[in-house]
């Protein structure tokens, strides 16, 4: 009997601040999926960051034993603690766990869905003060499973229920008020929430996935934000210190020059970088600038024309905002 092992499916993460490939992020088996694997004969690794997901199939490449139907769940366990300094998102990572699913289109991850992960115990506030309001609370396949109406006589803010005994995954709390309707999604499961995932996977498996293996991907995209140079000088004459200027040598960034008396609310205080014997003058992007890992070449501190820095520093995985401060002096 010959015994091969083919592609079911494959995840990839990739991310634009990168110039190869993003391994930021490992995955993570809650233990219903370890059982799944097993079952179902499938194998999960990860290589270079990359998730291969495995079927065990005779000598003619049919599956020994059929997933399809059946859900893969992985946790996403963030590997870089800067992550978000230079990854733009559209949500705050503190308070939500995005949810990534193939619900729409079996070969493709849908958009990060915004959730919020809970244990066993699910707790909600009610989000106004307009009663009556009916609360339902829904299972991952749409079931309400608990329904009660909150009014004047029996009011509180927030409702509480238990999860313990139900199948990890997607809850709804649905508020149906007399003008409005609300909808808020959790994601139930204690033991990802225990090991502290940035978010969750979830794939159904289609019978399509043994004829052509899906190669999914999580794209991330780089932060955009204004670069900004101040540049402190100490003993610079006036018209030397005037006749500073930041220049692209590649001519790919421009750059507008703001003296000190003009920097706004979300610029550095001049107090903040020197004192009086020091003269500050702040270069910023004309536009907003994707953070990159590696670094721009030639953007240069002239005076006079004159390169007086080949290379100003550029911003580090550690920053988490476009701020450079250079200080140059004079003896």
């Amino acid at each position: 009997m010959i015994t091969q092992f083919l592609s079911l499916f494959t995840v990839t993460v990739s991310h634009t601040y990168y110039s190869t490939g993003c391994r930021d992020f490992d995955f993570v088996l809650p233990a219903d999926t370890v059982k799944i694997l097993r079952d179902r004969k499938l194998i999960a690794r990860v290589h270079d960051g990359k998730l291969y997901v495995l079927f065990e199939a005779d000598e003619t490449g049919t599956a020994r034993v059929s997933a399809s139907g059946t859900n893969i769940r992985v946790g996403l366990k963030l590997l870089n603690s800067f992550f978000t300094n230079f990854t733009g998102l559209g949500f705050d990572t503190n308070v939500t766990t995005p949810l990534y699913r193939n619900s729409a289109d079996p070969a493709v991850l849908g958009e990060a869905e915004e959730t919020t992960l809970t244990g066993h115990m699910l707790s909600h506030e009610l989000t106004t003060v307009v009663r009556p309001v009916t609360v339902m609370l829904k299972s991952p396949a749409g079931v309400v499973l608990q329904t009660e109406t909150i009014t004047t006589a029996n009011n509180r803010s927030a409702v509480s229920y238990d999860l313990s005994g139900h199948d990890a995954g997607v809850y709804s709390i649905e508020e149906v008020y007399p003008e409005d309707t609300r909808t808020t999604i959790y994601y139930s499961d204690p033991e990802l929430q225990h090991l502290g995932v940035f978010g969750i996977l979830e794939v159904k498996i289609g019978n399509s996935f043994y004829a052509t293996a899906p190669e999914f991907e999580i794209p991330f995209q780089a932060k955009k934000e204004t670069l900004k140079y101040y540049i402190v000088t100490k003993n610079y004459t006036e018209s030397e210190f005037n006749h500073l200027s930041v220049e692209d040598g590649e001519h790919l960034v421009s750059f507008d020059k703001v003296p000190s008396s003009s920097f706004g609310a979300g610029d550095i205080s001049p107090a903040m970088l020197g004192g009086n014997d020091v003269k500050v003058v702040l270069f910023k992007s004309h536009t907003v600038v994707a953070r990159r890992e590696t670094a721009r070449k030639k953007i240069q501190l002239k005076r006079n024309g004159d390169i007086i820095l080949t290379h100003l520093p550029q911003l580090g995985s550690d920053q988490v905002d476009g701020n450079v401060i250079v200080r140059i002096s004079k003896p």
